[in-house]
């Protein structure tokens, strides 16, 4: 349960991909498939093209299905839900749509058939019942750094099982760090993940995970346990595992058996990590937060504010659709009220032109 396998894989060809898979599926104690019915959820934070880093490559997620296939399953389906979900999204730009009609995968769309699922603590959300039909779940991710939650992995990419919009009001129910990875947890958990494959070929640092840089990285990193696979990424970006909220409140024990490459000799000495915000001490960070509801949203106001450059807008209004708090109107230019903005930085995630900035980079 606490094995994860890295292995080396230098490019997206098709031949380097399904071997470095093979071979961290075969060192990482990968679910038997025989029978059963998989969902294979990729990272489809929006539908942009392989080259731009932004999603699973569609050569990782190939790989993967066939795989899932050739050991047997009876049946795989594939989806993912952006933030802004249009009626017609399937993931074509990205490649996934095709990988669905070249291996026989099917396509399923998150907001066309939900039910509500109750998490722990009585929280109840919008899922897809397809969760329902599947058997296990791969969560197949990409190694990217996030704003708010400073990695963005295997665990993590379960919050695109809520269909489109519904995400947004979430930010506005838990705003600070802690809260919100408390809350991925608790929805990980009813997403029956039995499997956690990261593409790390291709990466992504500095202000991910829309607007960052790439870096080459050129590993699989593969696992049963999802949070010992984002472990690894973490390992391997430079963090300490227990600054990322979502590892920090998740509880794990465990630390990771390495069966193949050690992430703590694979670390990139000069990756750009988001900058850690460190706890202002033990009465702000343990007791404050249970002794006053609005203690979340005050150190919300702490975090830096989006800055939006105004030559690079190209007034799509993607980033006032997004925004959960209604901080954004659009007057000839984009306005931020920053009394308002719970700084959740989905704006930022969701402009394609680059140009809202978090902080200095």
């Amino acid at each position: 349960m606490n094995r994860v396998a890295i292995a080396r894989c230098e490019n997206y060809e098709e031949e380097s991909v399904a071997s470095a898979l093979t071979e961290v599926l075969d060192a990482s104690a990968f679910p038997d498939c025989r029978g059963k019915t998989i969902l294979v959820k990729p990272n489809i934070l929006s539908d942009s093209r392989p080259e731009a880093g932004i999603t699973t490559h569609p050569a990782v997620v190939e790989a993967l299905i066939r795989e899932c296939f050739r050991r047997g399953a009876a049946k795989v389906y594939a989806g993912d839900s952006p933030g802004l979900h249009t009626p017609s999204f399937r993931g074509r730009h990205c490649g996934i749509a095709g990988v669905c009609e070249k291996t026989g995968a099917i396509w399923v769309d998150f907001t066309q058939n939900t039910r509500t699922f109750q998490l722990e603590g009585g929280v109840k959300v919008q899922l897809p019942a397809v969760l329902d039909e599947v058997d296990f779940t791969i969560s197949a991710a990409k190694f990217k750094t996030h704003q708010l939650m400073y990695t963005t992995g295997t665990v993590k990419n379960m919050f695109g099982l809520m269909p489109g919009l519904t995400k947004s009001p979430t930010h506005l129910r838990y705003p600070s760090r802690s809260a919100f990875a408390s809350f991925i947890n608790r929805l990980f958990k009813a997403a029956k993940v039995k499997y956690a494959l990261m593409d790390a070929v291709i990466g992504m640092e500095g202000p991910g995970p829309a607007n960052g840089t790439l870096r080459y990285v050129g590993y699989l990193i593969g696992g049963q346990n999802a949070y010992l696979a984002d472990t690894a990424e973490a390992v391997i970006m430079g963090y300490e595992p227990e600054d990322i909220p979502i590892l920090q409140s998740s509880g794990m024990a465990l630390k990771p058996h390495y069966s193949l490459l050690d992430a703590e000799d694979l670390v990139i000495k000069d990756f750009r990590k988001i900058e850690i915000e460190k706890p202002k001490g033990l009465f702000s960070s343990l007791v404050l937060p249970f002794l006053t509801r609005s203690h979340d949203r005050k150190e919300t106001k702490k975090r830096p504010a989006p800055q939006f450059e105004e030559d690079r807008c190209i007034h799509c209004l993607r980033c006032v659709q997004i925004c959960p708090a209604k901080a954004l109107v659009h007057d000839n230019v984009i306005r931020i009220d920053t009394d308002v903005c719970i700084r959740c930085y989905c704006c930022a995630e969701m402009c394609p032109a680059d140009a809202i900035r978090v902080g200095e980079h």
